[in-house]
């Protein structure tokens, strides 16, 4: 006598196409920090952090901290297009031109 159902392999899959693409992205990209966890200090300056991706020295007023990774980047390494580092946006790049328009 069976009390549940049991779930097919075919009810699973389902499942996972029917997962959002924002959960598909934040699956592919690597927490490098948490929220709010300050960037890295420049050793030879009082006041200036380094940007995460291209190393150049910065005050803190002039780095933004990526929602989806936590990296700290400067104007150059900043896309304003999905408010996401450069790292982080070639993901959502990649994530959008392989996404089907059907979806």
């Amino acid at each position: 006598m069976r009390l549940w159902k049991s779930r097919s392999q075919g009810s699973r899959q389902e499942k996972k196409k029917g997962e959002d693409i924002l959960s598909r992205i934040r699956k592919d990209i690597r927490r490098v920090r948490r929220q709010g966890d300050p960037p890295e200090r420049d050793p030879a300056s009082f006041s200036r952090y380094s940007c995460d991706l291209c190393n150049n020295t910065y005050p803190k007023k002039d780095l933004r901290q990526c929602a989806l990774c936590g990296r700290w980047a400067c104007a150059s390494c900043w896309t304003e297009k999905f408010y996401a580092c450069k790292a982080c946006n070639g993901i959502i790049t990649l994530h959008l031109a392989t996404e089907k328009p059907g979806e």
